[in-house]
């Protein structure tokens, strides 16, 4: 497809955008068009309430992502360990980001990307995030196939996203407006989800080892942790290795795995949702 091609199904989509009635048909039209801008072929629009699970109202798989992946497990829980969530839960990041820039260092050898990115083939991805009132952060994703021209995007198409910035902030602010209006919150999700988090493995580990134990899930690597924690590289490798130990796993991916199956039987009633396990 040519850039002027592109174009005109940008600006088509942003004349349907504009003659849209409801938030649905806007967000549509918006990543429909973005889409059309670099070639992308897997986008996702995300509405994070504070006390209620994150809500997905637009999605476009590629061919080999599975909907109870992506979808159902990450509104489950896994959306925890998402970067841009992250970014914008605990940096209050706005804008548009690629995926490397909020992604910890050792983020590709994590569950989360195996099961997000290398398996379902997603070379590239951007993501704009709004923040709003309540506590409601608001996302829209842009992303492409590995088999698009090697995934990543490049600086000219980067630098189209950049520039859709206010109109998608726009359409972003309006969804988050009428969202708190219409008061869908499901109170206590989102909270208790976040405490369960936080508190993993406290039951058994000690507070240091449980702030290892979260970076490890994140994505950092030992020497991020031993900067971040102004500790030896040692000193992390031991944290680790005991924390291993005593949730008897082997590998990042089994404390993924541990925690996603914490949370399906955590009734709350214990901050740690490992108890709930050994009941």
């Amino acid at each position: 497809m040519s850039a002027d091609s592109d174009f005109t199904h940008w600006h088509q989509c942003v004349a349907n955008l504009l003659d849209s009635e409801s938030d649905s048909e806007r967000i549509y039209e918006l990543l429909r068009g973005a889409e059309s801008l670099v070639r992308g072929n897997s986008s996702m629009a995300i509405l994070y309430p504070a006390d209620g699970p994150p809500e997905i109202t637009h999605h476009r798989l590629l061919a080999n992502e599975q909907l109870s992946t992506q979808v159902d497990r990450y509104i489950e829980g896994a959306y925890l360990f998402d970067p841009f969530y992250r970014a914008a839960v605990d940096e209050d990041k706005e804008g548009f980001y690629l995926l490397r820039e909020v992604a910890p260092d050792a983020f590709g050898q994590t569950e989360y990307f195996r099961r997000y990115y290398r398996e379902a083939n997603l070379g590239d991805e951007g993501c704009y995030l709004l923040r709003g009132e309540n506590g409601i952060i608001a996302s829209l994703s842009i992303g492409r196939s590995s088999d698009l021209g090697g995934g990543r995007f490049s600086l000219h198409e980067v630098s189209l996203l950049k520039s859709l910035v206010p109109i998608v902030e726009s359409v972003l602010r309006k969804w988050i407006y009428n969202y708190n209006r219409s008061g869908n919150q499901v109170e206590t999700f989102g909270k208790r989800l976040e405490s369960a988090l936080e508190n993993f493995g406290s039951s058994l580990l000690t507070k240091r080892e449980c702030e290892v134990l979260h970076m490890t899930m994140r994505g950092h690597s030992i020497k991020s942790m031993a900067e971040k924690l102004d500790a030896s590289v040692d000193t992390i490798k031991t944290h680790r290795k005991n924390i291993y130990s005593k949730l008897d796993v082997t590998s990042q991916s089994e404390l993924f795995y541990l925690f996603i199956s914490a949370l399906r039987y955590h009734s709350g009633t214990d901050p740690d949702p490992l108890t709930s396990l050994e009941k």
